[in-house]
């Protein structure tokens, strides 16, 4: 997850969803929802999954709201997929947290898998959480965020470590987006710790360039990261502990649907109140998502093929 600060004007894009409707696409130039190529081994495989199944819900449509995060990618994309194989037609919008909101309000957004609580949505929860339904957690994890370390940085434990090594990593902390949240915790945590560092304002993409670089040298390097995110099941990294919470308590994924969608599709509710995926399924899946960046529906392909028997018993 990397929340921004700035939020896109929520009016305009409620304007933009309700003259889009529910049946287009998002319009992401990196977005490949077609269900050919790769989509046709996971169709093939997943027979649980196929469109022929008959589900009785009415009015096969949803329009599924998301934010460019790893977790929020990786969940909307998997259930993009499977919905489709149900007979959906799903239109995926990309929004930034507070349209995503207003839209799951006025009935423009139908489905929200990435609810942090109860910590990080509580203010959206507080706000419109009489307009959902909350199906629960799906993931077994917990959400976290703050400084992190290769494992094989083995004298580096806590923040009082950092202080005192601070020469050894240049004095310097690879941070993100300067509009994240993250970037603003992170110039808190420095300060409250009292750390000799400058903090290296870059973007998620640079910083895991930056991450994977030095990890392959097994070069020193600390970093602002979170959880849930590919980057710990592809390498061995450590948090350092937050005793101030700077960067806030572990919270939860869930995923909310509207009241008004909710009571015209029964089925569709009862498979996702089903979706579970522990820490590594979820790390695999955005791992595969990631190593194909140009089609994520390829990755998603390649991740169900592999995870047959537990996408199938979402659907019992």
């Amino acid at each position: 997850m990397k929340r921004t600060m700035g939020v896109v004007a929520s009016v305009t894009v409620l304007a933009t969803l309700a003259v889009s409707g529910c049946g287009t696409s998002t319009g992401n130039k990196n977005q490949n929802t077609s269900s050919s190529g790769a989509g046709n081994t996971a169709n093939q495989a997943t027979t649980n999954t196929s469109s022929s199944s008959s589900t009785g819900d009415k009015n096969k449509q949803i329009t599924i709201g998301y934010m460019n995060w790893t977790e929020d990618v990786a969940a909307t994309f998997l259930w993009k997929r499977l919905l489709e194989q149900k007979g959906y037609k799903v239109d995926l919008k990309q929004l930034s947290p507070g349209p995503v909101w207003e839209g799951l309000y006025g009935n423009q957004v139908n489905l929200f898998l990435d609810t942090w609580m109860p910590y990080a949505d509580k203010h959206y929860m507080n706000k419109y959480g009489s307009h959902v339904n909350v199906l629960g957690r799906w993931y077994a994890g917990n959400t976290k965020e703050g400084f992190v370390v290769p494992d094989y940085m083995k004298n580096i434990k806590t923040v009082a470590d950092l202080r005192t090594h601070a020469k050894e990593f240049g004095g310097k902390i690879v941070g993100i987006s300067p509009g994240s949240i993250e970037m603003g915790q992170a110039k808190t945590a420095i300060q409250k710790y009292n750390l000799p560092y400058k903090l290296q304002s870059s973007s998620s993409a640079a910083m895991l360039t930056a991450l994977k670089r030095a990890y392959d040298n097994k070069q020193p390097i600390v970093v602002t990261l979170w959880s849930p995110h590919w980057a710990f099941a592809k390498y061995h990294l450590h948090y350092i502990p937050d005793p101030k919470n700077v960067f806030g308590k572990p919270g939860v994924i869930e995923t909310v649907a509207t009241k008004t969608w909710s009571a015209s599709h029964p089925t569709a509710i009862s498979w996702l109140k089903n979706f579970h995926l522990s820490v590594k399924q979820l790390g695999t899946l955005e791992e595969d998502i990631n190593n194909h960046p140009q089609d994520k529906m390829a990755g998603v392909d390649q991740w169900i093929s592999k995870n047959k028997q537990l996408v199938d018993a979402w659907f019992k």
